[in-house]
């Protein structure tokens, strides 16, 4: 559900946070669950600033239950330590957050139950998104070490699959503490691990279409970056086209020498042409 808009920015809030502003407000959580709601703002926030810093441009932010996504136009993916950044200052974020409060807190003291609410709130939101597993911040900064080893949808698919693991955890970890201890906690990490898997599965889903993406703007990269890094990739006569696309990286143009079964130079392509 579309909110508003901030420099041309939608800003949307997903459907099951909408119901479960009642649930809370039932609960008598209303007010914490505002305040959790602007500390996910907070985040995405910085998230946006930085990858506007370095000139992506951001189409949407989603705010969900339990964190919140900054969707760009741009691909990320492109460009691994420009996702690494964008993904990092999220979780910092919220520790500089909480040190401001902190701050404010040494002046202007605050009740000691919405200090420590304060404190549980970022700091749970920085060790969430830390955790190596798409879609979380981590996961984002996993991929981007591994792009340049093994291309965009292998990392893609693997820091997806850590991710699908993570959500299983949190889901068998909340089944047993409400079967155990009837912990509402418990009920927040399963639904926490709903929306993990879900989302890394859509992560996993859209790699080929990225990867895609990624061919058919290489050759606008290179006319903007005007000089890039080369990578060169040998391949035998056999190798299908698809085998050596998996090992393409963003920020290199390659090259691929051909070789037949005994090793012998037969040519070289460019990746244009091989694409």
């Amino acid at each position: 559900m579309r909110i508003g808009s901030i420099m041309g920015i939608v800003i949307k809030v997903n459907p099951f946070f909408l119901l479960l502003l009642p649930v809370a407000s039932v609960y008598g959580q209303l007010i914490p669950t505002l305040v959790v709601f602007a500390v996910v703002l907070w985040h995405e926030a910085v998230h946006v600033l930085t990858a506007l810093y370095y000139g992506m441009r951001v189409v949407e932010i989603e705010i969900l239950p339990f964190g919140g996504v900054a969707r760009m136009d741009d691909l990320m993916q492109f460009e691994p330590h420009i996702e690494a950044a964008v993904a990092a200052v999220g979780p910092i974020s919220n520790l500089v957050l909480l040190g401001i409060f902190c701050l404010w807190h040494n002046y202007y003291p605050i009740d000691p139950d919405w200090m420590d609410f304060i404190a549980r709130a970022n700091i749970s939101m920085a060790a969430l998104n830390l955790l190596p597993a798409l879609p979380l911040d981590g996961g984002r900064i996993l991929r981007s070490r591994l792009i340049s080893s093994m291309g965009i949808r292998r990392a893609t698919e693997i820091a997806a699959l850590i991710g699908q693991l993570f959500a299983v955890g949190f889901i068998l970890i909340g089944l047993a503490g409400i079967f155990f201890y009837t912990s509402v906690n418990a009920g927040i990490l399963i639904l926490i691990g709903f929306f993990v898997v879900t989302a890394a599965q859509k992560e996993k889903e859209e790699a080929v279409y990225v990867f895609l993406r990624y061919l058919t703007q290489k050759q606008r990269q290179v006319r903007s970056k005007r000089v890039m890094m080369t990578k060169e990739l040998v391949a035998t006569s056999e190798a299908s086209v698809g085998e050596v696309l998996q090992h393409f990286t963003p920020s290199y143009f390659h090259f691929i020498w051909v070789v037949d079964l005994n090793g012998e130079l037969i040519g070289v392509m460019t990746e244009f042409e091989l694409i």
